[in-house]
């Protein structure tokens, strides 16, 4: 559907073509080459003005979508960025978590072979102990039983 604008440009430039034959068997020169009154004169500018402010509105809508563009752009790259910061660091975490376990691990297993150790020694201690006063206890029975 046409606006009232172009309706109205549509409808000047008809009746332009249509005085141009005319205008030619007269041998009158085109009225868009000189105009004919002034009103005709100031017709021409505005259609002039208007397809001027036709043009400037279609460079703004055009300036405006490469904005949208450009905008959209930049969010996308930011987007990109933040995902490779946060998978960045998903990845670092990963790597620290898998070192402090392995750190811990190896100091289960110290701590185990350490108490293992600490109980064998504690075994000998009393097993020692134990002999020492298995000995005493034979001796002084033994001893006894030569007495008595």
């Amino acid at each position: 559907m046409e606006s009232k604008e172009q309706v109205f440009i549509r409808r000047k430039e008809e009746a332009i073509r249509k005085e141009e034959p005319e205008q030619q068997a007269k041998g009158t020169p085109k009225k868009t080459e000189q105009a004919a009154t002034p009103l005709d004169a100031i017709q021409q500018q505005a259609m002039m003005a208007y397809a001027a402010y036709m043009e400037a509105e279609q460079q703004v809508a055009k300036a405006y979508k490469e904005n949208e563009q450009q905008v959209e752009k930049a969010y996308k790259e930011a987007e990109q960025q933040a995902n490779k910061a946060y998978e960045g660091s998903i990845a670092q975490a990963a790597k620290i978590r898998e070192e402090v376990e392995l750190q811990a691990r190896k100091a289960f297993e110290q701590s185990i072979a350490q108490m293992a150790r600490i109980r064998e020694e504690a075994i000998v201690q009393a097993s020692e102990a134990r002999k020492e006063t298995m000995n005493q206890a034979w001796a002084i029975y033994t001893k006894s039983r030569r007495l008595g």
